[in-house]
């Protein structure tokens, strides 16, 4: 995996960004608790799947670093609503919030029947695990698919979609209705799959 020196140089260079800046960003959201603590020289750490994105989260959508972590955390923590997996009119596996359950049995009722996935309680867990082990294992249809999140500020809602021949996977997050707040503009974001193939390879999961 990468260090922070690391995410931050391949990051900048995505963005065409000065490097000052994703810097600025991430040592913002290492005091807000939304990234590892990074070190120096040989002590540096690897940084994680969800480090990772919690950071392109902020630059891709254009985030102040001062409001960058109060943004991003309401995000990330942007709880599981629903998912499904079909291939043409067969649906394969679905899945629903249910607030009673436990994390470990929630994962383990809920394990994604295709690639080495695992379903989490929130959007930034999932998509961190995605990028760790979502582009691993030997090369197919699964690995080499188009991967999408779009990210909403209504709501705030996010969708992650996955299209291969296993089927056509969606899994939604978002905040409970009766908790939404309408805003007075939408701010939208795309994390497209070639951004996202990009980060999976600071976690050395995504092919070279």
């Amino acid at each position: 995996m990468a260090t922070k020196g690391e995410m931050v140089r391949a990051l900048a260079q995505q963005f065409k960004l000065n490097p000052n800046k994703v810097d600025a960003m991430t040592r913002a959201m290492a005091r807000a608790g939304l990234r590892t603590p990074g070190g120096r020289g040989r002590a540096a750490a690897d940084m994680t799947g969800e480090d990772i994105f919690h950071l392109t989260l902020a630059l891709v959508m254009g985030l102040e670093t001062k409001d960058a972590p109060e943004t991003v955390r309401e995000l990330s923590l942007l709880r599981f609503e629903d998912g499904h997996l079909s291939r043409g009119d067969d649906l394969l596996w679905v899945a629903e919030f249910d607030s009673g359950m436990g994390s470990k049995l929630f994962r383990g009722l809920n394990r994604v029947p295709a690639g080495d996935l695992e379903l989490f309680r929130t959007f930034g867990a999932f998509c961190g695990h995605w990028l760790e082990v979502g582009f691993g294992g030997p090369e197919g249809d699964f690995n080499s698919a188009k991967v999408s999140v779009e990210v909403s500020s209504h709501g705030p809602h996010a969708v992650f979609s996955h299209h291969s021949g296993d089927g056509d996977l969606t899994v939604r997050f978002g905040r409970p209705p009766n908790s939404w707040e309408e805003p007075g503009w939408e701010r939208r974001a795309i994390i497209s799959d070639a951004l996202f193939i990009r980060l999976a390879q600071l976690t050395g999961s995504g092919a070279t």
